[in-house]
């Protein structure tokens, strides 16, 4: 199981997944302006996702290269199950349905829902 990722950790890593391999410079230019946070911050995160086994590092010159070890995919899968145990006590229909009421669905969104749905019901 992918170990627990914070927030800003997640900030990272996402551009990480956008962009790697990726230098901690071009970390920091890709995050929003809102976060304001300067390149000793950015470093952190890194160096404790690497402590993590989360990241990579490869030494280029005089400058570190990060990757991702583990796809974004893993780290949903466990992140979306930590959520569930923890707010929902494992029960997926209440999940599915508070998103449901509370966030604006498209319509291409909705029919992929059905489809999923049709399918774990056993029906085309």
């Amino acid at each position: 199981m992918p170990p627990k990722i914070s927030s800003a950790e997640w900030e990272v890593m996402n551009q990480v997944w956008d962009r790697h391999p990726t230098t901690s410079a071009e970390v920091l230019e890709s995050l929003p302006p809102e976060n304001a946070w300067k390149q000793k911050t950015v470093n952190t995160f890194l160096t404790r996702l690497v402590q993590k086994g989360v990241l990579s590092v490869t030494k280029q010159g005089n400058v570190n290269l990060y990757a991702p070890r583990l796809r974004r995919e893993e780290c949903i899968a466990s992140e979306s199950e930590t959520f569930l145990q923890r707010v929902f006590q494992g029960a997926a229909g209440p999940l599915l349905l508070h998103f449901c009421d509370r966030v604006e669905l498209s319509d291409e969104e909705i029919r992929e829902l059905q489809k999923r749905l049709r399918q774990k019901k056993g029906r085309p």
